[in-house]
């Protein structure tokens, strides 16, 4: 069928591609008032085209209250049936009805109502119904004989609070008017979704985040990932996309202030609450060319938070991963709109970031917390708050520095993600799961419904969505930003934001190069009193500390009068002031620490925590849902600035339960530590105002920050971009087993997650940690025929970690060590039990080690636990293990290093008589060979070599050669991998 023609209007031909194109935002209200008029219905019939006749009407709406008295109504009837719009019985009977049908009409563009598929019958019942609609069910249908005959019902009131939200100023006449306009708005553009699949497109579905069957695992059938009713104009809206559309049609076309000018104010209006889908649908009418809806109009409470014209870009941030939370040990993502100055200054702390993150309530971190992240209990939210509230609780009390990273998007684009960011505030809750529906996937769900032209970003994976990950499939989406450059999604931005750990562990390394730099520039004397002094500084001990500070001042004063008054002037006394200021530093991380100990601990103590709180987190999500339903009583509540603090201010009323001893040391160290603190700045401010008086302190402020930036320049421009997530690596090489001709091998090896100690990631976590999850590696020899298997290994999970506390943060001996564990599972062929899984721990001295951990070297100490198993028999076993781990960076990009392991771990196996001795090493080049257009190239040579047996008996020894005290097998073998990313 061609292309229609009416006036200025072209409707492109059924089965045409939807190309939606962008559009001036439009005002649905406006437009319809400025078509109203006084005039009676002007019916035209279309000509036969095509497939058939298509029944078509000019409509022009009457105006409010205006019914055409110049006509009968069974003449307003008949001109509604040569347009196709039909009315039977009681149907045709109803003046009032008649009017609706008009109104309703009347409020679509012309071209709309030229609706296809045939004549429109509307059959009117006796029986009540809630919005005198149908519920699509077999009892109250809302449409029978296909999309030929809508049934409308008795207006009955509705207790649906979405539906009903913001009628609340219309009398019962005006409601009942309402819902009749927006039933035949309802039918015309049901009609118009079935020709055009309006609602099948990316741009509509997206917003929703509906899904097929069976387009995610356990989806069966059409579904939205956004299950709060309130984010759908009424409950029919949650049951397919396409009735989320046509629902939403409803209040788009006939608004509440369309029936009376102050039934809403004017942020409570749709076209203020729902900027996406009312665009996406403006977009679709005008692309299937039905004419353009006009420009939104202001708004005032989002024009003010928005502040569009002061908005300079947004950025994704990471929040680093941590060991010390299951929860937290993937990393975090927020998302940070970033806005310049203008007339109104705005402090760092004010600036706002949106957090995506499960409403959990006042429910301990427990076993019982993660079992309910991983199985849906909670809702993912979107949150709006502020650097302040996110500095305090992870970079303070957390202590994870924030890596940040730049998305290059259009000036539409960022327009787009605050509109997005304001609606899924007030109505984006979705479930929350650990692995798949996390804050991760909460961004995509966000980005998506804001990139232009189609693109979309898609999950990293099914089954496991990862932040890091994430990053990755944002980076290798290319786009042209609005400045018209082409380049990556996402790129990142070399200045985090530092955790005041991570500040003090570079401020402890930076005072002792001060410490270093006075030798030579002062008296030997009084510099000893000072390395004295900093000895006593870390000390693990508040009250020593405390105490060292009280002498800080005069020692300062004795260094600085001991150098001549040309090098005081123009060095010693700006090093000097640097290191008190380091130091400084180093003991407000000790504070923030153990801040974040005694908060865990009062939440512990807090009698309604350790009683049951099912509902709890349930009830907290019901009371901000009601808090955002209405636009003018939210813009008068306060904001929350910072959830720690109000936290802390309900611990001090709350009734709690008297501390456990070990609780009271800890809040005791902790109170210490305080005191500490409060001591170091008292005497940074007295050596301030005195022989420091001549320090430009903002300047020391600046060159440590360009001393920070320069830093993760450097680091991040040899660092890869991806993040060990989805790794496949091919190796090819040679067996030479201890029996039998050397063999030709191919091995795959695949992991969810493979970082390596010292690995430089942009996108991966810190290099003082290695995280192996589904690590699995199969080698083959490759023969006529099938392959033969000759060994599998896979890591379930296994994590390492080489960072130690600083000396005067810890608390014991375990602070000075790395640790590490893991679970794998095993099988060679040429084992008599060739089936083993294996559990392992370790404690992690380390002896030498680099900046960001480039290089190291270090010793594990540790045990494990075995079985082994074949067909026959099963036999558990257990010892000791010791471990070797090197690693030396080689020049040009940070993935280039040199890798030596070595292990030894001799078990006890029962029903032996004897130990059982493994020993095993591998040495591996990495060298990364640089990027073949979208894939970085690694190359990866490796020797490895295994033993396993057992020692001759003292006795034999005593009598035998050396050579001849080993007995057992040894394998080799050489290999070259080579991965793309």
């Amino acid at each position: 069928m061609g292309a229609q023609r009416d006036g200025a209007h072209e409707v492109p031909p059924r089965g045409t591609p939807l190309q939606v194109a962008a559009v001036p935002r439009y005002n649905a209200h406006a437009l319809m008032r400025a078509e109203a008029a006084a005039q009676s219905l002007a019916p035209e019939v279309a000509p036969a085209s095509g497939e058939g006749a298509q029944a078509t009407m000019q409509v022009e709406a009457p105006a409010h209250g205006e019914t055409g008295p110049a006509r009968s109504l069974k003449e307003r009837v008949h001109a509604l049936e040569r347009v196709g719009v039909l009315l039977r019985g009681a149907a045709a009977d109803d003046e009032s009805l008649v009017r609706e049908v008009e109104a309703g009409l009347g409020a679509l563009p012309p071209a709309m109502r030229r609706f296809p598929g045939g004549p429109l019958e509307f059959v009117l019942h006796p029986e009540p119904e809630p919005l005198g609609m149908g519920d699509g069910t077999a009892v109250r249908p809302d449409w029978s004989e296909g999309r030929t005959r809508f049934h409308l019902y008795r207006y009955a009131s509705s207790s649906e609070r979405r539906a009903t939200l913001r009628l609340s100023r219309l009398t019962d006449e005006e409601s009942e008017q309402l819902w009749r306009r927006r039933a035949v708005v309802h039918a015309v553009v049901q009609r118009w979704d079935d020709a055009w699949q309006w609602s099948q497109s990316e741009s509509w579905r997206r917003l929703s985040g509906w899904m097929r069957p069976f387009e995610r695992p356990l989806v069966w059938k059409e579904e939205a990932r956004l299950h709060y009713a309130g984010a759908f104009s009424r409950a029919r809206g949650q049951g397919s996309a396409s009735l989320d559309l046509v629902t939403f049609a409803e209040e788009f076309f006939l608004p509440v202030e369309s029936l009376r000018d102050d039934a809403l104010s004017m942020d409570e209006q749709v076209r203020c609450q729902e900027f996406s889908k009312s665009r996406a649908l403006a977009e679709a009418v005008e692309a299937t060319g039905l004419g353009a809806l006009g420009s939104r109009g202001a708004c005032p409470a989002f024009d003010a938070w928005a502040e569009l014209d002061l908005l300079s870009h947004v950025e994704v941030l990471l929040v680093a991963a941590t060991g010390r939370q299951p929860e937290s040990l993937f990393g975090h993502l927020l998302l940070r709109p970033v806005w310049s100055e203008g007339a109104q200054v705005r402090g760092p702390s004010f600036e706002r970031v949106v957090q995506l993150v499960a409403l959990t309530g006042m429910e301990p971190k427990g076993l019982g917390y993660v079992v309910k992240g991983m199985t849906g209990s909670y809702d993912t939210v979107f949150l709006t708050g502020t650097m302040g509230d996110l500095t305090h609780e992870s970079l303070e009390l957390e202590q994870r520095t924030i890596r940040r990273f730049r998305l290059r998007l259009t000036r539409g684009e960022e327009e787009r993600m605050l509109e997005r960011i304001w609606e899924l505030e007030r109505r984006g809750y979705m479930g929350y799961y650990f692995f798949t529906d996390n804050c991760a996937s909460a961004l995509l769900f966000l980005l998506n419904g804001v990139l232009e032209h189609g693109r979309q970003v898609r999950p990293p994976g099914v089954m496991w969505v990862l932040p890091t990950a994430t990053l990755d499939a944002m980076a290798k989406l290319e786009v042209l930003g609005k400045e018209g450059a082409a380049g990556p999604l996402l790129e990142l931005i070399p200045d985090a934001f530092e955790s005041t750990g991570d500040r003090a562990v570079r401020a402890d390394a930076l005072r002792r190069e001060t410490l270093e730099a006075l030798t030579g520039q002062v008296d030997a004397a009084p510099l000893s009193r000072l390395l004295h002094l900093h000895a006593r500084l870390q000390s693990p001990e508040p009250d020593t500390r405390r105490e060292a500070y009280g002498a800080l001042p005069e020692t300062v004063r004795a260094v600085l009068d001991s150098a001549s008054p040309q090098v005081r002037a123009s060095s010693v006394r700006e090093t000097l002031h640097a290191y008190v200021a380091h130091a400084v530093r180093v003991e407000r991380a000790a504070l923030d620490r153990l801040e974040g100990e005694r908060l865990r601990i009062e939440r512990q103590r807090l009698l309604a925590v350790n009683t049951p709180l099912k509902g709890a987190s349930e009830a907290g999500i019901r009371e901000r849902q009601r808090v955002f339903e209405r636009e003018d009583a939210l813009q008068r509540k306060l904001a929350v600035l910072d959830r720690t603090a109000l936290f802390q201010e309900a611990l001090a009323r709350a009734p709690r339960r008297a501390p456990t001893p070990k609780e009271l040391k800890v809040l005791v160290r902790a109170e210490r530590t305080e005191a500490a603190f409060i001591r170091a700045t008292e005497v940074q401010g007295e050596l301030n105002d005195g022989v420091f008086a001549d320090v430009d302190a903002v300047a020391f402020l600046g060159a440590d920050r360009r001393r920070k930036v320069e830093a993760e320049t450097r680091w991040a421009a040899t660092a890869l971009r991806e993040s060990g997530a989805a790794r496949t690596v091919v190796s090819v090489g040679m067996d030479f087993p201890d029996v039998g001709a050397a063999r030709p091998v191919v091995s795959v090896r695949t992991a969810g997650m493979a970082e390596a100690l010292g690995d430089s990631r942009l996108h991966g976590f810190q290099s003082s940690s290695e995280l192996r999850v589904l690590d699995g590696e199969l080698s083959l020899e490759p023969r006529w025929g099938p392959p033969r298997v000759v060994s599998t290994d896979m890591t379930l999970v296994g994590y390492r970690t080489l960072q130690r506390d600083l000396p005067q943060f810890r608390q014991s001996g375990w602070d000075s060590l790395g640790w590490g564990a893991e679970a794998r599972v095993a099988s060679d062929t040429a084992r008599a039990m060739p089936y083993r899984a294996t559990v392992q721990a370790e404690a992690l001295v380390v002896l030498d080690a680099g900046a960001r951990f480039s290089r190291f070297t270090a010793v594990g100490v540790g045990g494990l636990a075995r079985m082994h198993w074949s067909e026959q028999a099963l036999t558990p076993a257990a010892g000791p293990r010791l471990s070797l781990t090197h690693r030396t960076g080689l020049p040009g990009s940070g993935a280039n290093a040199v890798r030596l392991e070595a292990a030894y771990a001799p078990t006890w196996r029962m029903g032996d008589a004897r130990l059982t001795h493994e020993a095993g090493a591998w040495l591996q080049v990495e060298w990364f060979l640089g990027r073949a257009g979208p894939f970085g190239v690694l190359l990866t040579p490796r020797a490895q070599a295994r033993w396993e047996g057992s020692l001759a008996p003292r006795a034999l020894r005593e009598s035998r050669s050396p050579s001849s005290w080993l007995s057992g097998t040894l394998d080799r073998r050489l290999a070259l991998g080579l991965e793309l990313r």
